[in-house]
């Protein structure tokens, strides 16, 4: 299954790929800024600049909305589902993140720590960690364990665009400023401002937006606003290949559930899939 954000809907591919969507999902009043699937896949979130989230459930080829959440004062443009599906994590254009419980709509917790919009969110260590990345160009670290307490673990020149943790134990992150950082995610990674990261190289001529890695966490995919996708390395950041296939920057990249499938989208508004194997 794919879900395509675009515009005020999203477009569902319940079976094969190409040619009109099985399903349009529409209710939001403003663009959709973010969408995520919970593990099971049975559960759609899309966040949208009208600041409501809306939960659409996925079943026979039928989804339909479940919840309207409202809590937001500003667009919602990241999210991100804890592991064990039953919660997820929005984040806002006023720099806060709201955790909520996905069976009854009910907002659990309110984090705040960034000083602008957060525009990445992610999972990492069984649902142990929650990294956030900002327009203010850090990424965060928030601990279940002792109530989303935070520290700031890493950052960037420019803003944060996307972050994604690797199988490996690790966090790729990217940024406005063209460059990739790959930083150490596991329990032993030192609380502090200014840690430095594992790898860090410049990616792509202008500005990242999208990072997928592969499920054993040694391929990492990146798009850009050169129009391309680019394939690395995770370990070493070594250049393995690049794709030019699209007119316009590349937004976003989902890796198959399975592996060995990779969609691409891009402000050319086109869906490209290709095999994530070299």
């Amino acid at each position: 299954m794919l879900a395509i954000a675009g515009g005020a809907g999203v477009a569902v591919y319940c079976g094969g790929f190409g040619g009109a969507a099985d399903v349009h999902l529409r209710g939001h009043s403003a663009p959709v800024k973010d969408i995520a699937f919970n593990p099971d896949g049975q559960l759609l979130a899309s966040g949208s600049a009208d600041t409501h989230i809306k939960l659409w459930t996925i079943a026979e080829q039928s989804p339909t909305e479940s919840a309207t959440l409202a809590g937001h004062p500003d667009v919602v443009a990241a999210l991100a589902w804890h592991p064990d599906g039953g919660s997820f994590a929005s984040g806002g254009g006023d720099g806060t993140i709201r955790l909520w419980d996905a069976a009854s709509g009910e907002l659990t917790s309110l984090l705040a720590g960034h000083s602008d919009e957060v525009t990445t969110l992610a999972f990492a260590a069984g649902g142990r960690w929650l990294f956030s990345g900002s327009r203010d160009g850090s990424i965060r670290r928030w601990d279940a364990r002792a109530n989303y307490a935070s520290d700031i673990v890493g950052g960037h020149e420019g803003w944060l665009r996307e972050i994604a943790p690797s199988p490996a134990g690790r966090l790729a992150s990217a940024s406005k400023d063209g460059r990739i950082r790959l930083w150490e995610i596991d329990a032993r990674f030192p609380k502090g401002v200014g840690k430095q990261p594992l790898r860090s190289w410049q990616a792509h001529g202008a500005g990242v937006d999208a990072l997928a890695f592969s499920l054993d966490g040694a391929l990492l995919v990146s798009g850009g606003r050169d129009n391309c996708l680019r394939f690395w390395e995770a370990e070493t950041g070594r250049e393995l290949a690049a794709r030019a296939e699209h007119q316009r920057p590349v937004l976003a990249l989902a890796m198959h559930p399975a592996g060995g499938l990779l969609a691409s989208g891009s402000g050319d508004n086109r869906v490209i899939l290709w095999g994530a194997t070299l």
